[in-house]
């Protein structure tokens, strides 16, 4: 099989679809058994969801899900992007948690009609855990979803989160100007903020002054100036850009651009010689110039204000007991040629069948019978040179300017997959999974 359209490749990548295996863990018994005997024989709904959150966290879980259904409560966690069943609870159960949440969170016991949104601090001997809590009424009741926030884990490097080389010296350009705009962009859960924390380790110096505004602070950085969101209190992104410009920072970090105000008080900011940090929900790098001038931000002020835009997802890394490394077969090796036909173009097309190697896994206890254990980032680094500075004054289309983005060591979001994935870190049926 050779691949030569777009149609031909729609088709031989189905070859890569795997059926999602049942997470299973002895476990979730032994937390069920714990969770209900505090619920049943002496009523602890403090025991029972200090139990659940520590637990969550031995899973490296982001989430708990409380589900309200017709004929069951669900206590379902978020591992490593999938949401996983634990256990059910009766509804007597649900309803000690649900008081007790909404008690710990400063949230009205009385009020079922509206969304709720609240906070709360798991103080874990020396360690805080944070907990944002969001209530939704539904059908029969409420639901709640928990974001767990463990602010003791430490700040990766940014050797560390996997960039390749082309990526990784734009960054470091990036980072010793002394103005511009640095976008992190990816959907939800795509842990752009840590990406921001990495590179705020490299900028905090006794030298730069670094203030960010938060929603919420997630990790405690010494040296920093940390402010947070408070909407009741209208403290508010644009309220507070105004005023954290009067204090005389080197370095600001804005959790994210929500609306062309932010976007238009955040650019003008880069363009008098501070630093500037956020983020954005978009998939690609080249879609966040789309989103901003959508927004309303002129183009000439966004190809003056942005130096680099990175584009990353988070997903789930292959286990390292239970891999095995295999030869890509003739179709996958087609496919993989075709995604990488735009890199590497040379050594691809005088490859030999053999020359790839993949993975695959056996399933094991370690990774819970998923073949899959933590995460690993996947990137795209866009860097505003003057000719794509040029095209975005003049309106140019976005598959204008991602050809003048190829000229350069631009590498997509695919083919740094496919190269992480020949490197035993991840599969190609993420891949498709993810982006498709």
């Amino acid at each position: 099989m050779t691949i030569s359209t777009e149609e031909e490749y729609k088709n031989a990548k189905k070859i890569f679809r795997d059926e999602p295996k049942e997470f299973k863990t002895s476990k979730f018994a032994e937390l069920e058994k714990l969770v209900k005997d505090a619920l049943d024989s002496i009523q602890d709904s403090d025991r029972a969801l200090i139990l659940i959150t520590k637990w969550a966290l031995s899973f490296w879980s982001s989430d708990v899900h409380f589900d309200n259904g017709d004929e069951e409560n669900v206590l379902r966690f978020r591992i490593d992007w999938r949401l996983v069943n634990v256990f059910s609870l009766s509804k007597t159960q649900y309803k000690l948690i649900l008081e007790r949440l909404k008690y710990k969170s400063e949230l009205k016991l009385n009020i079922t009609s509206i969304p709720q949104d609240g906070k709360f601090r798991i103080n874990d001997g020396d360690n805080k855990i944070d907990i944002r809590v969001s209530t939704l009424p539904v059908k029969n009741w409420e639901n709640i979803v928990c974001r767990i926030l463990d602010s003791t884990n430490s700040i990766p490097k940014i050797d560390e989160l996997g960039f390749m080389w082309p990526s990784k010296r734009k960054i470091q350009k990036s980072l010793n100007k002394k103005n511009w705009m640095i976008l992190v962009t990816g959907p939800t859960g795509s842990w752009k903020t840590t990406t921001l924390y990495s590179i705020l380790d490299i900028l905090n110096t006794k030298e730069t002054k670094i203030i960010t505004l938060e929603d919420p602070i997630e990790y405690e950085l010494p040296g920093v100036v940390q402010s947070e969101v408070n909407e009741k209190n209208w403290y508010t992104y644009e309220t507070w850009l105004k005023a954290l410009l009067r204090q005389d920072p080197d370095v600001i970090m804005i959790w994210e651009i929500r609306d062309g105000q932010t976007a238009q008080i955040a650019a003008q900011a880069s363009l008098t010689w501070h630093l500037v940090l956020s983020t954005l929900h978009t998939k690609s790098a080249i879609e966040a110039i789309e989103r901003l001038i959508n927004m309303g931000l002129p183009p000439y002020i966004l190809a003056s204000s942005i130096d680099i835009i990175i584009a990353q997802r988070l997903v789930r890394k292959i286990c390292v007991n239970c891999r095995e490394e295999i030869e890509a077969d003739s179709s996958q090796n087609e496919i993989i040629k075709w995604m990488m036909k735009d890199i590497w173009i040379e050594a691809v097309s005088k490859a030999k069948k053999e020359w790839f190697k993949l993975y695959k896994w056996a399933w094991c206890e370690h990774c819970s019978h998923t073949g899959y254990k933590w995460r690993v980032w996947v990137y795209e680094v866009l860097n505003f040179n003057e000719e794509i500075k040029d095209m975005i004054r003049s309106w140019q289309s976005s598959e204008t300017i991602l050809k003048e983005a190829r000229n350069q060591d631009f590498i997509l979001m695919r083919e740094d997959w496919v190269l992480k994935a020949m490197r035993w870190k991840i599969t190609l049926e993420e891949l498709f999974k993810v982006i498709d």
